[in-house]
């Protein structure tokens, strides 16, 4: 089955595979990346007048791949990607769109808790004291126990 890209790329001579990477700050607005590489390739005629194509190459100016992205930094505020990996592309590639939402650190709320955490006493850890039983007590149960099994009578 032929995708509706690769029909498209049939006779095309250039193609382009973007990664749009939008940025959306804690009051909405945005900010576009785009990545993009572009492909070419030739047109061949043959001798019994079909046309062939060249394999498809990455063009000199272009980047090889999507690029790695590191998230950047806003005061007060964390994305919740803050890394994207290179990635590897070719003609065929669908392009991609990434949303990376930064959301505000809750400082009153996060210092409220650590205050309360660290006025508590602090957790130490003490080990089982053994139990203490008294051997020589049980024995004589045992004992006495067998005794009077056997029928066997002190002797006063």
């Amino acid at each position: 089955m032929v995708t509706v890209e690769e029909q498209q790329l049939t006779d095309a001579l250039t193609a382009k595979s973007t990664r749009t990477i939008v940025l959306v700050d804690v009051d909405g607005t945005q900010q576009e990346i785009k990545q993009t590489v572009r492909f070419q390739r030739s047109k061949v005629p043959t001798a019994d007048g079909q046309v062939t194509y060249s394999q498809w190459v990455i063009q000199h100016d272009s980047p090889k791949e999507w690029a790695e992205f590191d998230a950047p930094e806003i005061k007060g505020c964390a994305p919740d990607r803050a890394f994207l990996p290179s990635e590897q592309v070719n003609a065929w590639t669908p392009d991609s769109k990434i949303v990376i939402v930064y959301n505000k650190f809750d400082n009153e709320r996060l210092d409220d808790r650590y205050t309360k955490t660290s006025s508590r006493p602090p957790l130490v850890h003490r080990p089982a004291e053994p139990k203490k039983t008294n051997i020589l007590h049980g024995l004589g149960l045992r004992i006495a126990g067998l005794t009077s099994l056997f029928g066997l009578r002190h002797a006063n």
